[in-house]
């Protein structure tokens, strides 16, 4: 076995050896750079990047101050303050697939850093958040808010009642702006958080304004009915009786008092996950938080439980990623924390229970997972959880030897999503990582302590384990979004044992290692890879110094600070196609047309829920389903999560009675052992 598992790792560093030109030709590669303030910052970065349908690519990040872009100072203003100041700026930038530069913006304040978010191209829109803010006292200080450049001074000239946001004389805000392919801005919306607890200001108590995203990633994703999902992580204090208030362009009608668990002080803060929904208009539909409860993990020592909140972990979202009908699959992992200064107190007591709602659970069993729950949550559109897996592990017979892995972000092919990870655990101490059970472990190449990237693929309707895809790697690391394309799966990782460098993994659905490119040799780090259906890869990554792109391409990036790094490559074996696998998912049922329907809607009386086909214009989608798919419980709820209505069935066909309520909107939900399926019907 080792012999066998040894060959396959040298086969895998020989693959490595081809080069890249052989795969796939590289087109062009810009980059941007600007100040640090310290290297270590790395103020020079890439978010997010989208092809659109026609190939253009857009490019979303942050940069600091005496911008350059490819060694020339970047215009994109001409006050010289406003270009030196070296604050962390947002900048968007869109490319031909020539690499000629179409357009940029900027979004950029002396006051306050610009933190972009996230950004997303569907439906021939652009989408940006970005969290920034104005907090000038100066008449020389100012704010660029994507090609207007506004001064204090001339705020001040204008009367308080008739200042609006982004130029007002004193605010912070997430923003929420939207362009058309050419980048002209068709509308922005300005959203603020008010904290739950009290800050003493001189005499007086008031509540803190702040961002509604935490900085960094906080993916946010546009539906096809124009409703927008943000996810985000966040962290508040005070108690769970007061409110946490979100506010939406300043509009007394768009103000929402949300109240999430837990009490604290403001010397620990709670740390969670939210799910925010807007509907198309910028009203706030529901505010979910990702963790509503937990279990075995200990209140402040010398504190009586429920005097402070025992959520004593910490939260890191990876990504979220949709499929067709917009429902949500959510990835990351929750730390937990060891001890808190000042305070003592041991917080760790196995196993941990993290509760997603009053049905869904996952578990940390001991000390050998690390301090570290690795979870995927689907979502549906209400917000509602869906199913929940996880990585789990076991020790083995040193607890000093903890098997460790992390995943990332996901994406979603077919019936199947499919999460990319990368770890590694002792097999001689008898350590194991498992999917579900330990009848499904983490495979490994070689007998001991190996560094391995893989992806877990998990069957999208019920949550199950379907099967993964392994390669050895030099050490851990993989870039946190895969790519899923003509049955095949994509995922980037390290070349070197400096974690540096990118090498393409290509494995088949059914976990069937492919091969292996060499991307970058060295000086890569923090990268992120999207590939379309005209086999073009692009790449973007961040690095300091000089950086060669297969035998031609080479960007002469400074080594003082960092640079934002990006490529076009074309790989026409990308378009191959790979045979289709139903691995773990044929012995449920081969999926076919039929559909979860219920009708008519919108309803005076009775409803009918049936497993059936065709589709009628008075029938709502509830989802895709097998052909042999059994209904166990229809579940009616009202918009507030209360349960109206509920019907046990065993078959493919039931009627519910809605006579009796009020008119409204109700959620309908079929459910079975493969999962459940929900949407709106209307009572009149």
């Amino acid at each position: 076995m080792k012999k066998h598992f040894t060959l396959i790792f040298t086969l895998f560093l020989l693959l490595l050896q081809i080069p890249a030109s052989a795969q796939g030709e590289w087109k062009w590669a810009h980059y941007w750079s600007g100040g640090d303030e310290s290297a270590s910052n790395y103020y020079n970065k890439i978010i997010n990047t989208a092809f659109d349908d026609d190939g253009n690519i857009y490019v979303y990040g942050s940069m600091g101050g005496h911008a350059v872009f490819d060694g020339e100072l970047f215009h994109y203003d001409n006050h010289p303050q406003v270009l030196s100041d070296d604050e962390r700026a947002i900048l968007l930038t869109k490319f031909d697939t020539s690499g000629n530069m179409l357009w940029y913006k900027v979004v950029k304040s002396s006051t306050e850093m610009a933190f972009p978010l996230w950004m997303e191209v569907r439906n021939d829109k652009i989408t940006i958040a970005g969290n920034c803010g104005f907090y000038g006292s100066s008449p020389d200080d100012w704010l660029y808010y994507l090609d207007t450049l506004v001064f204090r001074n001339q705020i001040n000239n204008i009367p308080m009642e008739q200042q609006v946001l982004p130029f007002k004389a004193y605010s912070r805000w997430t923003f929420f702006a939207q362009m058309d392919l050419d980048g002209n801005l068709l509308e922005d919306h300005f959203v603020v958080a008010y904290s739950r607890e009290k800050i003493v200001n001189g005499s007086d108590s008031i509540r803190k304004n702040t961002y509604l995203c935490m900085n960094d990633i906080s993916p946010i994703h546009i539906g096809d009915d124009g409703n927008v999902y943000v996810y985000t992580p966040i962290q508040y204090a005070g108690n769970e009786n007061q409110p946490y208030t979100i506010v939406v362009d300043e509009d007394s009608n768009k103000t929402y008092n949300q109240y999430f668990p837990g009490s604290a002080n403001a010397s620990w803060y709670i740390y969670n996950f939210i799910l925010y929904k807007f509907s198309s208009n910028w009203e706030l539909e529901f505010a979910k938080p990702l963790v509503a409860e937990t279990e075995g993990i200990a209140p402040y020592s010398g504190q009586q439980p429920g005097d402070y909140v025992k959520y004593q972990f910490e939260p890191h979202l990876e990504g979220l990623s949709f499929d067709d009908n917009d429902n949500m699959y959510v990835t990351g992992f929750i730390r937990l924390f060891q001890s808190l200064p000042g305070l003592g107190g041991e917080l760790n007591q196995y196993p941990v229970h993290i509760w997603w709602d009053s049905s869904h659970v996952q578990t940390m069993h001991d000390i050998s997972s690390a301090n570290r729950l690795n979870f995927i949550v689907k979502y549906n559109t209400s917000g509602n959880v869906q199913w929940c897996n996880q990585l789990s592990s076991r020790c083995g017979n040193n607890p000093n030897l903890r098997p460790m892995a992390r995943w990332g972000r996901s994406c979603v092919m077919g019936n199947s999503v499919f999460v990319l990870g990368d770890g590694g655990y002792t097999v001689s101490n008898n350590s194991l990582l498992y999917f579900d059970g330990e009848d499904s472990p983490l495979l490994y190449y070689q007998e001991d302590s190996d560094h391995i990237g893989f992806f877990v693929r998990y069957n999208k309707y019920d949550g199950r384990y379907v099967n993964q895809g392994v390669v050895p790697m030099v050490t851990s690391g993989t870039d946190r979004k895969p790519f899923c394309i003509n049955n095949k799966v994509f995922g980037v990782g390290p070349y070197n044992l400096a974690g540096q460098g990118r090498i393409l993994m290509q494995w088949g659905v059914d976990g069937s290692f492919i091969k292996a490119d060499t991307l970058i040799g060295d000086k890569m780090q923090d990268g992120m890879l999207i590939v379309n259906e005209n086999g073009y890869l692009f790449t973007s990554v961040t690095a300091i110094g000089p950086v060669q792109f297969g035998n031609n391409i080479l960007v002469t990036c400074p080594s003082s600070q960092s640079s934002a790094v990006f490529a076009l490559r074309h790989d026409p074996s990308i378009l191959e196609p790979y045979p289709e696998d139903t691995t773990g998912i044929a012995d449920r049922g081969s999926l076919s047309r039929a559909v979860v329907r219920a009708y008519p809607n919108p309803t005076t009386d009775k409803v009918t829920v049936e497993v059936m086909m065709p589709l009628e214009d008075d029938e709502i989608y509830l989802g895709d389903v097998t052909s042999n798919f059994t209904m166990e419980r229809v579940t009616v709820t009202d918009l507030t999560g209360k349960v109206v209505l509920q019907r046990t069935v065993s078959g493919t066909r039931t009627e519910l009675d809605f006579s009796a309520l009020p008119a409204g909107t109700y959620i309908i939900t079929a459910s079975g052992e493969m999962g459940q399926w929900e949407g709106k019907v209307v009572k009149k």
